[in-house]
């Protein structure tokens, strides 16, 4: 009995250290950058070492992603609910209620980063790294093919037609995010933020118009 009651002491004891090291992770992480992050001043503040940290993470990007990838799993598998739900509707109703989802969906996916901000502050600024080129290419892919199939499923002739093509469809669903995750960044108070993804949704809108219809013309 005592041996099994020292056993749960040391299992809570292991699993406390690890928290503390996750909190002065998160904190070196957002102060210094990924690049500039000392494992030592982790260890430290934690009131551990450097040894603790390796038990559990073979090295700093270990660490790291174990701070940003839940957050930004959880980005994209609410992305990929938000755009499954419209892709599953019929093709005419996809073109009727494509604002009308916008509107509902996006405050869900501006909720959900502010719910993690941390996490999403310190993958938007600790440089160009393999999880952050990850977590944009997931986002990027998950629009695109949104964008595709509701192409498909409505018969627009954007594709067909030469008006949009894969290349584009990319840049355009590329410019957007990186654009809205600027808020983030620049650390915009929610409602701000709320305000001007709206805007950049309006502007989005109106481009896309241009590319979806028969009639748009280029714009120079």
């Amino acid at each position: 009995m005592v041996l099994n009651k020292g056993r749960r002491t040391m299992a809570k004891r292991v699993a406390g250290v690890t928290e503390k090291l996750m909190e002065c992770a998160k904190e070196e992480f957002l102060a210094n950058g990924y690049e500039n992050a000392s494992l030592r001043i982790i260890a430290e503040k934690a009131g551990s070492s450097k040894g603790a940290i390796y038990i559990r993470y073979p090295d700093k990007e270990s660490l790291y992603r174990s701070l940003v990838q839940p957050a930004a799993d959880g980005f994209c598998e609410l992305l990929q609910t938000v755009l499954s739900g419209f892709t599953t509707m019929p093709g005419n109703e996809q073109t009727q209620q494509m604002l009308r989802y916008s509107n509902d969906g996006f405050p869900k996916v501006v909720d959900y980063l502010y719910d993690h901000f941390d996490e999403f502050k310190l993958l938007l600024t600790s440089g160009e790294n393999s999880v952050y080129q990850e977590f944009i290419h997931r986002v990027v892919e998950l629009d695109t093919e949104c964008t595709a199939k509701y192409i498909e499923a409505s018969g627009n002739d954007a594709i067909t037609s030469g008006r949009l093509t894969p290349e584009l469809n990319h840049l355009l669903s590329s410019a957007f995010y990186t654009g809205m995750f600027e808020v983030i960044i620049h650390d915009m108070p929610k409602a701000q933020a709320l305000e001007h993804i709206r805007k950049m949704r309006r502007f989005y809108t109106a481009g896309w118009q241009t590319i979806f219809s028969t009639d748009g013309g280029d714009v120079v």
